[in-house]
C-alpha cells in the first residue's frame, strides 16, 4: 500500500508505482467519492460525459411527454394512453 500526504495547498501527489499502473498521465482526472466506510475512493474517468455525446447524430424528430410514456407503455405491454 502507498501513502499520499496532503500538501498545504489540498493536493495530492499520487506515487508512481500507482499512477504507472493505472495508466494515469499529467492531466489525467479522477472522479472522487467516499465510500459508506468513510473511505475515499479514486477512479480514473476514462471519458469525459460530454465526449460520451460528441458525435452523436443529429435529433430531427421531437417527442412530447406524453409520446414517450406512449412509447415506454408499449414497450413494456402496458396499457396505450
Amino acid at each position: 500500500m502507498a501513502t499520499i500526504t496532503l500538501t498545504s495547498k489540498g493536493q495530492l501527489t499520487i506515487p508512481r508505482q500507482l499512477r504507472e499502473a493505472l495508466g494515469l498521465a499529467p492531466g489525467a482526472r479522477l472522479q472522487a467519492s467516499i465510500d459508506r466506510n468513510g473511505r475515499l475512493v479514486l477512479v480514473p474517468s476514462k471519458y469525459e460525459p460530454e465526449d460520451l455525446f460528441r458525435n452523436r447524430p443529429k435529433v430531427d424528430r421531437v417527442l412530447t411527454i406524453h409520446d414517450m410514456d406512449r412509447a415506454i407503455a408499449l414497450a413494456v405491454g402496458g396499457e396505450d394512453t
